[in-house]
Parts: C-alpha cells; structure tokens; sequence
C-alpha cells in the first residue's frame, strides 16, 4: 500500500516530504530532502529529475543516504516503485541497470 506522496520544492531540484510516505517497501520520514531523480543533465530529455521516476528517487534516495537494508534491496525496491508509479518498462529498466551500475550510497 502507497500513501499519498506529497513534496515542497525548495530548489531546482531539490523537494521536501510534507508528510511521511508509506511504500510497500518502507516508510520515508516527513522533512526527508531529495533531489529527485539523479540523472546527467544530458539525459534529461528522456528522464527528467522530477519525471517519471521521481517517486521511485525520492524511496531510493531515502535509502542510499540512510544505508537502509542492502544497496541491492534499494535498487529493486527502485525498480518496482518505477513500475507502480507508471515508468515504462524501458525507463524502469534502463534507471535499474544505471543505479545498479554506477549508485553509490552510504553502502
């Protein structure tokens, strides 16, 4: 079950959690800050950072900071908050190989 997702944008990129948000795959506290989706700029055309997978970034963030559970649990978690949210197979494919490959984390 998903609660309402909802966000403050401070910045550019950069959104604030108004409330916790409650995924299948764990809660993120109210006032977590993250940047979105941590994509090259070149890329942006494709995946914005407030796009598509911006939900599945905000859990994903949350995880990789805080080096909750393992970064491999992250990455699915990653993966299949994409594909609830709407990604297309390609877009949630894609990000999964890119944060498997190059995320890095407090892992």
């Amino acid at each position: 079950m998903y609660t309402e997702l909802r966000v403050k944008k401070l910045g550019r990129h950069s959104w604030v959690l108004l409330d916790k948000w409650v995924t299948p795959f764990g809660t993120v506290p109210k006032g977590f800050v993250s940047n979105g989706a941590s994509v090259p700029r070149w890329l942006w055309w494709f995946i914005p950072p407030a796009g598509v997978l911006f939900e599945a970034s905000i859990l994903h963030d949350y995880y990789y900071v805080n080096a909750i559970r393992t970064k491999h649990y992250a990455d699915r978690a990653f993966r299949k908050v994409a594909k609830h949210y709407g990604a297309s197979k390609t877009e949630y494919t894609l990000a999964y190989h890119g944060v498997r490959l190059i995320g890095r984390g407090a892992y």
